[in-house]
């Protein structure tokens, strides 16, 4: 498991942050199945960082790359980063975030 991640799993998203990014940025652009993980956990950590914009459009790069991928496990990861937007269900980007993703899991 990356550094990055196992720091934002231990509440450390400050951290975690710039160690996922790099992970993200190392992942070879054919593994997309391992883009789309590390797009996810870096969504994730954003958000709890504050940084919902930037969130919401990682998460879209994790939605895009899951729908280049079978893989039910990040569609569940995308659908739980759904779940946490719930408090900010009126803003631009989750609205935008919502939309793309009904449209990719129609």
């Amino acid at each position: 498991m990356d550094t990055g991640i196992a720091l934002a799993q231990l509440g450390e998203p400050r951290q975690a942050e710039p160690l996922i990014a790099e992970g993200l940025r190392r992942e070879h652009r054919d593994q997309q199945r391992g883009r789309a993980f590390h797009a996810f956990w870096l969504a994730s950590t954003q958000l709890r960082n504050g940084a919902l914009d930037q969130a919401c459009s990682t998460a879209s790069l994790a939605l895009d790359l899951a729908t280049n991928v079978d893989s039910p496990r990040i569609v569940g990861h995308v659908r739980e980063f759904h779940t946490h937007l719930a408090a900010h269900a009126q803003e631009a980007p989750v609205i935008a975030f919502e939309a793309k993703m009904r449209e990719a899991f129609s």
